[in-house]
């Protein structure tokens, strides 16, 4: 990607703020919006709209936000308004404890072939 491209970021909180700010200041991306999500509930549709509204070529996305989850998706609809998804820290999935942070953990456990049971419970008949 060229230097000087447009970008949008996205951040939940400003520690992920300064990390998107400092990657693409690092490669000379203009930042030209950021998503300030703190409930990290921002959808695909609503970052691909943010990305065409401001004709960007690149958004950025922390690898510890929820949509990294949904990486492969993201890029698809991005790739649809011409811009391409970073995600820092992550280069192939979400970074540990996406997850951990919306469902409880047993769920979690369950999706990752785990099944855990709590000390008192009955498995139901």
């Amino acid at each position: 990607m060229a230097s000087n491209a447009v970008a949008v970021g996205y951040a939940r909180d400003a520690a992920q703020l300064a990390v998107v700010q400092g990657h693409a200041r690092n490669h000379g991306y203009l930042l030209a919006h950021v998503v300030e999500d703190g409930r990290d509930a921002a959808t695909i549709s609503q970052l691909t709209q943010h990305a065409a509204d401001q004709s960007a070529q690149v958004v950025i996305l922390p690898g510890d936000a929820l949509l990294s989850a949904a990486r492969t998706k993201l890029e698809k609809e991005l790739a649809g308004v011409g811009a391409q998804c970073i995600v820092l820290g992550a280069p192939s999935a979400p970074a540990s404890g996406v997850f951990e942070r919306v469902m409880p953990r047993r769920d979690f456990d369950a999706a990752r072939g785990r099944h855990s049971k709590r000390p008192g419970e009955q498995h139901p008949i």
